[in-house]
């Protein structure tokens, strides 16, 4: 799934041969679940209208962070962000505040300097970013933000684009506060270089839409659909992401870091809006298209037997 000359250019790479073996084993996973496919059966039904019965077979992609359709969810998730504004213009907030956050760490511009690599790294940072999080909403206790991550483009290690909307402007103090928060007591660095805090006071909607529509810029290069864009760097950051919820003497940190975070009041705003029908989920299997092996069982609803029989008889109806 990884060009071979990208894992190649690792390969060679005196910054980044160390994480080749990494790279090769997240390359073959990409591989695994581009091949496999889910299928779900169930019976959709009108509660409305009795009688009203469809059966429902689909065969989906498995999806995960690095699929096309996770970029086309995140996509979904803006937009109605971005509706939910339109529709209640008195929920527009007064200020933006965006945060990036980076730190220290060792750097192919400087092959003397000292510093941790990539997986030593993350775990530092993935615990420095949770407390500086816990800091602003101490402070400001923002309902509404949202955290990307992003790989660096010269390194492969994260960083993160935090944005928080507001309806009152931070008090300098909050501010001095929430920096030297992350530089001295997190020892995450310089504030030249270690974090960065800007609050603007948007004029428009457009100015909001504008601020919605900004993960997309850091989230494009991360799905299967554009591995051909994808530089060393990106395998090396992508792969990183893929090892973090394995225990650490597997080569994880333990914990699962996700480069897309919105707040719960925010996931809430982003829900997507289905129709209001009744459906009853039989069935989910797991299948290896490359292979001719039996479908794996991934549920099963406790009426099984009774359903399933009712879903062949759906089926054999619509048949007939």
């Amino acid at each position: 799934m990884i060009p071979p000359g990208i894992l190649d250019d690792i390969h060679q790479d005196p910054f980044l041969a160390y994480m080749h073996p990494q790279v090769i084993q997240f390359d073959c996973y990409l591989d695994w679940i581009s091949r496999m496919t889910i299928n779900i059966k169930g019976i959709r039904y009108n509660p409305d209208i009795p009688g009203d019965l469809m059966p429902v077979d689909e065969d989906i992609g498995y999806i995960t962070r690095w699929s096309k359709k996770y970029d086309n969810r995140i996509l979904e998730k803006l937009y109605n962000w971005k509706y939910h504004y339109l529709e209640n213009p008195d929920q527009v907030p007064r200020f933006t505040m965006m945060v990036t956050y980076t730190g220290a760490h060792a750097s192919p511009r400087s092959p003397g300097k000292k510093g941790l690599r990539h997986m030593a790294y993350l775990a530092k940072f993935h615990e420095a970013h949770r407390k500086g999080r816990n800091l602003i909403r101490k402070y400001i206790d923002p309902r509404i933000n949202l955290s990307v991550l992003e790989g660096h483009p010269e390194s492969g290690y994260v960083h993160s684009h935090d944005l928080y909307f507001l309806d009152f402007m931070p008090s300098q103090h909050d501010q001095d506060t929430i920096m030297h928060h992350w530089t001295d007591t997190l020892g995450m660095g310089s504030q030249e270089r270690g974090i960065q805090l800007g609050i603007r006071e948007p004029r428009d909607f457009k100015e909001i839409q504008s601020l919605i529509a900004y993960p997309m810029a850091y989230l494009g290069k991360s799905s299967i659909g554009d591995l051909t864009e994808w530089t060393k760097y990106d395998a090396v950051f992508n792969t990183c992401l893929w090892l973090s919820p394995k225990h650490p003497l597997k080569g994880g940190i333990g914990h699962q870091v996700r480069a897309f975070q919105p707040s719960r009041a925010l996931s809430s705003i982003m829900a997507h809006r289905t129709e209001e029908r009744g459906y009853i989920h039989i069935e989910t299997t797991m299948r290896d298209m490359m292979t001719s092996s039996e479908p794996a069982i991934l549920y099963r609803c406790p009426d099984y037997k009774q359903n399933i029989q009712n879903y062949d008889n759906l089926v054999g109806e619509e048949t007939l």
